[in-house]
């Protein structure tokens, strides 16, 4: 039987913010919407940043702009 193809979302999940020009941040879900494809991350700075899951790409997209910051899911430290 075969698993998800891909990290499920879950409040506490660690993931690394992509920014255009090639910065990253870390930050940590905080709130999971529509069954995992709606996400709030708090970013090291503190604000709060919402992405969705982008229906063409499977990639989590900022909600303000698809052409915003993406957002990766990170493995659980061990």
């Amino acid at each position: 039987m075969l698993g998800p193809s891909r990290r499920l979302p879950r409040i506490g999940a660690h993931a690394r913010i992509a920014h255009f020009g090639g910065g990253f941040e870390l930050g940590m879900v905080v709130a999971v919407h529509e069954e995992g494809r709606r996400l709030e991350v708090r970013c090291e700075g503190g604000e709060i940043t919402e992405f969705v899951l982008s229906p063409s790409t499977a990639r989590f997209v900022s909600a303000a702009s698809p052409h915003g910051p993406r957002l990766e899911l990170l493995a659980d430290p061990p």
